[in-house]
C-alpha cells in the first residue's frame, strides 16, 4: 500500500502528544515518530477482521475446555509430548476480569509508570498509565506502541496487579525460582496490546515453554514446529524491498505469500478470546496481532518435561545463571542438582568454576552469555523469598514431577526433588467450566 499522510490525533490529555512523540522517537530510528501511520492501517479493518481459512496447510490450534481436563491429563498430552493448545475459560475466574479494563487500569494506576519500549542502546522507555491508556483510545499508529512490563513484583503500587491473577494450576512448576529475581532471566510479563500492535515470530529464550492469558481483548497467533527453518517462518524470501516487518505487515501479506510459496510447511493458526490460557511449547515458532485492545500476562517456565534442554542451554549461554541456579539445587532441590550433574557428566560438560581461568566452551560463540543475568553472585537462601521459594518447591509438595498430590507422568532422572513432601489435599487442582465457552472451530475474529 502506497504510504498516506501523517493525521493529527486528538488525545484527551494535553501532554500525551508530547509524550507519545518520545516514546515512537525512541523506540523506533528507522522511521521518524510522524510515519508511524503512513500505511494507514487504521483505515483497514479488513486486516483484523479477516477470516482465518484452514486447510490442509493451516490448521487450528488445538482447543479444549478448562473443565474437561485435568493437570495430569494435560501433562500427559500436551506438556510432555510439546503440543501447543488453547484451554478455554482458564482464567475467566480471576479478579484481572473485571479490575483490567482499561477505565479501571486507567484509576488504578494513571500516574504509574510503565514499559513501552526499549532505545537501541537498551534503556527501558517509560509511560504513565493515564497517556497510554489515551493513546489506545484514539491511536491510528499501524503498528502501536506495545506496553510490556516486567517488574510487577518490584514496586509497591505494580504489586496489587499480582493480586489480579492466579499461576494456573496447568502450570504447576516454576523451576527457575531457585533464583533471585535479580539472578534469573526475564520471565513474566504484563502487556496491553493495542490493536494492530502484536509481536513479529520467534521463539521464547533457552527453550522455555510458555502459558499467555488473556482477560480482554482477542489475539491471533500463528505457530510453526520447531523444526522449520528460521528464514521461512520470518518470511524473509518473500519480503520484497521497502516493505515492513511488524505484526499486522506479517499477518497481512508475509503470512499469505509464505504460505503459497512453501505449500508443505504446516501452519497451526487460532483464536485466542478472553478467559483463554494458550500454552506454547519450547522451541516452537509463534508470532501475535492483537486483533483488539488486548490485556494479558504471560510467563515463561521450566518444569520436568524440558528441564534437561533447559538446563543444557542455560549452561552454555547463561554461565553465571546456571552457577547460581546449580548452587541453588544442591542447596534445596537435591535430586534436580543429580540430574544436571548427570547431564553435565554424560556430556563432559565443564561448568565455568571448573574451568581454567581464561578457559571458554570450545564452541563458545559468546554472542549471548549472561545477556539475562546480574554481575551479582549473591544468592543466599535469605535472598530467595519464601513465595519463590514456593514456586518452585511447592507447599508441602515434592519439587519434581509429582508437584502435586495427583501425580504425573515423571520423565526418568527427575522423579522426586524433596523427600520430605507432604500430600496436601488443599493442593488439589480446581477446575473451572465456563458456560458459553468459545466455540472451539469457530474461526471468526469476533472481538468481545
Amino acid at each position: 500500500a502506497a504510504p498516506v499522510q501523517n493525521a493529527d490525533v486528538k488525545y484527551k490529555h494535553r501532554r500525551t502528544a508530547v509524550e507519545i512523540h518520545r516514546c515512537r522517537k525512541g523506540q523506533r530510528t528507522d522511521i521518524k515518530p510522524t510515519e508511524w501511520n503512513m500505511f494507514g492501517y487504521a483505515n483497514r479493518d479488513e486486516v483484523l477482521q479477516q477470516e482465518i481459512v484452514y486447510d490442509s496447510q493451516t490448521v487450528p490450534i488445538p482447543r479444549v475446555r478448562r473443565c474437561d481436563i485435568t493437570p495430569e491429563q494435560f501433562y500427559k498430552e500436551y506438556a510432555e509430548p510439546g503440543k501447543p493448545v488453547i484451554v478455554e475459560g482458564a482464567c475467566s475466574h480471576w479478579p484481572a476480569s473485571s479490575r483490567w479494563s482499561l477505565d479501571a487500569l486507567d484509576e488504578r494506576f494513571r500516574h504509574v509508570d510503565f514499559k513501552v519500549g526499549k532505545t537501541d542502546s537498551g534503556k527501558n522507555i517509560a509511560l504513565k498509565m493515564k497517556y497510554f491508556v489515551d493513546y489506545m483510545r484514539h491511536q491510528q499508529d499501524d503498528s502501536p506502541l506495545y506496553l510490556f512490563e516486567t517488574k510487577m513484583d518490584e514496586t509497591s503500587t505494580m504489586r496489587h496487579l499480582l493480586d489480579d491473577f492466579e499461576h494456573p494450576d496447568l502450570f504447576p512448576h516454576d523451576w527457575f525460582a531457585l533464583m533471585n529475581d535479580d539472578a534469573r532471566p526475564p520471565h513474566r510479563w504484563w502487556c496491553i496490546g493495542p490493536k494492530r500492535s502484536g509481536t513479529t515470530v520467534h521463539t521464547d529464550p533457552l527453550g522455555t515453554s510458555a502459558w499467555n492469558a488473556v482477560t480482554h481483548g482477542v489475539k491471533r497467533w500463528v505457530l510453526f514446529q520447531p523444526e522449520t527453518p528460521k528464514r521461512i517462518v520470518k518470511g524473509k524470501d518473500v519480503k520484497r524491498k521497502g516493505e515492513d516487518t511488524e505484526a499486522v505487515m506479517y499477518f497481512d501479506f508475509l503470512l499469505p505469500r509464505l504460505k503459497q510459496a512453501y505449500p508443505d510447511v504446516q501452519v497451526y493458526e487460532g483464536l485466542q478470546k478472553p478467559g483463554d490460557v494458550i500454552f506454547v511449547p519450547g522451541d516452537w515458532w509463534h508470532g501475535v496481532l492483537n486483533l483488539e485492545d488486548c490485556v494479558a500476562v504471560t510467563q515463561n517456565y521450566c518444569g520436568p518435561e524440558n528441564f534437561d534442554k533447559i538446563w543444557c542451554r542455560t549452561r552454555k549461554d547463561r554461565e553465571k545463571v546456571a552457577f547460581l541456579w546449580l548452587r541453588n539445587m544442591r542447596k534445596f532441590a537435591p535430586r534436580l542438582y543429580q540430574r544436571a550433574m548427570e547431564l553435565n557428566e554424560r556430556d563432559s560438560f565443564r561448568m565455568r568454576h571448573q574451568r581454567n581461568p581464561g578457559e571458554k566452551l570450545s564452541d563458545d560463540d559468546d554472542s549471548s552469555s549472561d545477556s539475562s543475568s546480574t554481575d551479582s553472585t549473591s544468592d543466599d537462601a535469605e535472598d530467595l523469598s519464601p513465595v519463590g521459594l514456593e514456586a518452585a518447591l511447592g507447599s508441602g509438595v515434592v519439587l519434581g514431577v509429582p508437584a502435586r498430590k495427583r501425580r504425573v507422568p515423571t520423565p526418568q532422572g527427575i522423579a522426586s526433588v524433596r523427600g520430605d513432601a507432604q500430600d496436601s489435599e488443599s493442593m488439589a487442582p480446581k477446575r473451572h467450566c465456563i458456560s458459553g465457552a468459545a466455540d472451539p472451530e469457530g474461526v471468526q475474529p469476533n472481538r468481545s
